[in-house]
């Protein structure tokens, strides 16, 4: 007996020893099968996962910037309020001041949790935002939100209409006037901004009827006003448009300044119509008025 185990214990380390394709393949062929049938059931799980997160709204902030008083450590609104009061402007500059001057009401924070500032590009503003009445004081222009919605008034008021303001060239050179000449020579910065009327359609209007397409080497387009700025003053571009509130005005570096257009509508501030406390109306008023 002992003779029987001991052939057998060699019999089956010599077998143990040897490559069995047959055998190592069913073996892979199981783990391949478990592996698969793993993914497939990972794959369900994450797909019943997705499908009960809830849906998105339409209009998201999540990509859009945005400032609260919180956030430079001013007061804070009323713990009573739900919701913040919301602000549009598309000039970031504007942003700080505005949230500044709000953020000293009391009469806005005793009726909100907060104030948010939010800026961005005038193409990302769409009518979902006029419907949902997203914001509470927006800036706009007549003719862009009645194209956007014809009933844009059923929603929003204007609050503070803005004067007007001039367009002009700023040049480093100073025999600059602005004809078909002086742009062959002279490399052009606008804005990188189709719905402004200072930085790129009056400007690009002019040179459109100077017979210079906007493809043109010599005209550089920027994302910012600031950006427009520096490059003139760094010598990156010899002219560029801009309004008459342009730091770029009382620069000694601008040698020349040509009009463009005279008293450009500066658009207003609009306040939404669920804005009711006349105080509150008051307040932001007074604020806008004041930058």
């Amino acid at each position: 007996m002992d003779a029987v185990k001991r052939q057998t214990r060699r019999f089956t380390a010599q077998w143990a020893g040897k490559d069995h394709p047959c055998v190592e393949q069913q073996w892979r062929g199981k783990l391949f099968y478990f592996g698969a049938r793993s993914a497939v059931v990972l794959a369900v799980l994450l797909l019943l996962a997705w499908s009960l997160t809830p849906a998105a709204p339409v209009v998201t902030m999540s990509a859009y910037n945005q400032v609260s008083c919180r956030d430079i450590g001013a007061a804070q609104g009323s713990a009573r309020a739900t919701e913040p009061l919301r602000v549009f402007t598309p000039v970031h500059q504007l942003s700080l001041p505005i949230l500044k001057g709000l953020c000293a009401q009391s009469a806005i924070l005793n009726h909100y949790s907060d104030v948010r500032v939010f800026w961005q590009s005038r193409s990302a503003f769409v009518p979902a935002h006029i419907y949902s009445q997203f914001y509470d004081v927006m800036w706009g222009r007549d003719y862009a939100l009645n194209g956007m919605s014809p009933s844009y008034l059923d929603y929003y008021q204007p609050l503070l209409t803005l004067p007007g303001y001039d367009v002009y060239w700023y040049a480093t050179a100073a025999g600059f006037q602005g004809n078909p000449r002086d742009f062959e020579q002279l490399r052009v910065g606008l804005l990188d901004d189709p719905f402004s009327q200072s930085g790129y359609q009056l400007p690009m209007n002019q040179l459109n009827s100077l017979q210079i397409a906007a493809d043109n080497r010599q005209i550089r387009f920027y994302p910012s006003r600031d950006a427009l700025g520096q490059a003139l003053l760094s010598g990156e571009v010899d002219v560029v448009a801009d309004t008459s509130f342009s730091p770029l005005s009382r620069s000694a570096a601008v040698r020349s300044k040509v009009l463009i257009a005279a008293q450009v509508s500066s658009g207003a501030w609009y306040i939404s119509s669920r804005v009711s406390s006349s105080q509150t109306l008051l307040a932001i008023q007074k604020t806008l008025s004041s930058l």
